[in-house]
């Protein structure tokens, strides 16, 4: 998936920054800011969640949204912290809260097919967001019995030890939050990409602009987003990256269609600012700035390869209505947990997502237009076991069949033709049988 819907394909957070431009985030040992909940879902009616009827209680904030697939990964390890705290002494001093500012229909939804343990708090008007800075999610924060920051960290750095502890008044150390530091580097890298690429122009902005830049061979790779006047805007930093991410997750090429010859892991720096719409159109703009300014060689190869055909079955018209909720678009696969979730997903997202997952083309020739919600099981390169799971849950099939696959091929460039120097004359003209010397171009590296 790549920033033709969602706006960023999900990483590892370890390695890469999705985020937008924001104000300072508050620190820990700071009193909490408000919760002030537009509504209140899984919790005892007339609930309160203002501090002081909290107060006593270790108050996990999970900031989450059902577009957001590095919160969906993070779904099930909270929820086993919720279980393994139940029986636990102590357990009723420690509540989690998931925020999200979407619709609550939205939310509801999401949660007959992915539960969310503890209570759910939507805040549609993002007071809560913004105040505690979590327009970049998963983001979690840790507030303790007094009501004071305790920690701000990703996740999967939380622990059943850490929050029984925070809550029997014993001190705790929290792992440093590593995100939040690429973060802050990607955001002052940005800042200053974009002050070199407007420098000197006191003119209108433009109104679509590609860069690209050497990258630091040293720098950590990150991604930065700085939202336009809308939400469609694309507006993106990528920085330190090498080629093949950079045509993968800016240029919207899959990376199961994608070959590469020779080129090397030379990191560059893209900026992309580009008004709202189809990304269709912006993609191809987006490859021939990469391959012009790289130098690279890029090529259309179709050829006949063994396939996976999707096709529809009788089942597919009940199991797969079209999509009614308005969040972004996403097909995502949890590897780990060998889960496929699709929100407002066409059926060629899904075809180049199964392809992903099996490791051999697929095609999809069912013929349904529009977008789709599912959420199911699917094990990681089992084909049968994938079979059973498309059939049953949405009544499609694949098939293996012969087809025309168009592959994307890069090249690196090939080295510069050697000028043969200059002879020198001599008396004695050279042997028969010696040949002149030629010079031919370096041939390609293979891959």
């Amino acid at each position: 998936m790549h920033l033709n819907r969602l706006g960023l394909a999900a990483f590892s957070l370890a390695a890469v920054s999705c985020l937008p431009a924001s104000a300072a985030p508050p620190k820990v040992g700071q009193s909490a800011p408000a919760l002030t909940f537009t509504d209140l879902l899984q919790a005892p009616a007339g609930t309160r969640t203002d501090w002081p009827s909290l107060r006593g209680k270790v108050v996990v904030l999970e900031f989450w949204a059902t577009w957001c697939a590095g919160c969906i990964e993070e779904i099930p390890h909270l929820n086993s912290l919720v279980q393994s705290l139940e029986s636990a002494p102590g357990s009723a001093n420690v509540q989690f809260i998931a925020v999200d500012d979407e619709d609550p229909a939205v939310v509801r939804k999401f949660l007959r097919k992915t539960p969310i343990g503890g209570w759910l708090g939507i805040d549609t008007i993002k007071k809560i967001i913004n105040a505690y800075d979590a327009q970049v999610r998963p983001r979690t924060v840790v507030v303790d019995t007094q009501g004071r920051i305790a920690a701000i960290l990703d996740p999967h750095q939380l622990t059943r030890e850490q929050l029984l502890a925070l809550a029997d008044g014993k001190p705790v150390t929290f792992p440093v939050n590593e995100t939040e530091a690429i973060r802050q580097q990607a955001l002052k890298e940005a800042k200053t990409l974009a002050d070199a690429t407007t420098a000197g122009n006191t003119g209108p902005k433009p109104l679509f602009d590609i860069s690209i830049r050497p990258g630091d061979p040293a720098g950590r790779m990150s991604i930065a987003h700085r939202p336009g006047k809308n939400d469609d805007s694309y507006t993106y930093d990528f920085m330190n990256a090498p080629l093949k991410m950079l045509m993968e997750d800016a240029g919207g090429v899959s990376g199961s269609r994608l070959v590469v010859h020779g080129v090397t892991d030379t990191k560059y720096t893209l900026h992309v600012s580009a008004p709202g719409g189809d990304f269709d159109q912006l993609a191809p703009a987006i490859q021939l700035a990469i391959v012009t300014a790289t130098g690279t060689k890029l090529s259309h190869v179709a050829t006949m390869e063994d396939a996976y055909v999707l096709q529809t079955t009788p089942r597919a018209a009940s199991l797969l209505p079209p999509a009614t909720s308005e969040q972004g678009s996403m097909c995502f696969y949890n590897a780990k947990a060998g889960k496929l979730v699709m929100m407002q997903t066409p059926l060629d997202d899904l075809s180049q997502q199964l392809e992903e997952i099996l490791g051999k083309p697929v095609v999809n020739e069912t013929g349904l237009q529009g977008n789709f919600d599912a959420n199911f099981d699917l094990p990681k390169g089992d084909m049968e076991a994938a079979k059973a799971a498309l059939e049953k849950n949405l009544g499609l099939t694949l098939v293996k069949a012969r087809r025309s696959i168009d592959r994307i091929v890069l090249d690196a460039p090939l080295a510069p033709e050697k000028t043969a120097a200059p002879s020198t004359p001599t008396d004695k003209p050279a042997p028969a049988t010696e040949k002149p010397v030629q010079t031919a171009p370096a041939p390609a590296q293979k891959p």
